[in-house]
């Protein structure tokens, strides 16, 4: 069970913000927040005249995992914090949120706001990406460059 109401229209809607990427990451494409001390941007989502972040919107209402633990945190797997998909969204205690944190950064992998795809900071070769200008931040694999290079 959900901690706030929604139904099948929100859904729908809730989709039409959402950019499906070659790597997995469902790029949220609506309104975007920081909230307090936050460098990385997190989407949200109007739902029955409250605002949540959007990864908490996919998780409880797509992903069924229901509320968030007392304590828990909202990590994201792929280490793109405006990625959507709620399978890449898992519930983890402070504790495990904050060894994640640091194995990440210990392995260069810090979390960021452009999907993590691989390759030299998170940039695979041989694709080219979108730009977009609300965050100032290249994101996802538009398509793969020929062999020539055009």
């Amino acid at each position: 069970m959900s901690s706030f109401v929604f139904d099948e229209e929100d859904i729908v809607r809730f989709l039409s913000y959402v950019d499906k990427l070659p790597n997995g990451c469902w790029f949220w494409t609506g309104a975007r927040s920081r909230g307090s001390g936050n460098k990385k941007w997190y989407g949200s989502f109007g739902v029955k005249g409250k605002v949540v972040r959007a990864h908490r919107f996919s998780a409880e209402a797509l992903g069924g995992k229901g509320p968030l633990p007392k304590g828990g945190h909202r990590d994201h797997t792929c280490v793109f914090s405006l990625c959507v998909n709620p399978a890449h969204i898992e519930y983890v205690s402070h504790i495990e949120n904050q060894e994640r944190k640091l194995t990440r950064k210990q392995n260069d992998q810090p979390g960021v706001d452009t999907p993590s795809v691989g390759g030299v900071a998170g940039r695979p070769p041989g694709y080219l990406y979108e730009y977009d200008e609300d965050i100032g931040r290249e994101y996802g694999p538009l398509e793969p460059a020929s062999e020539s290079g055009e």
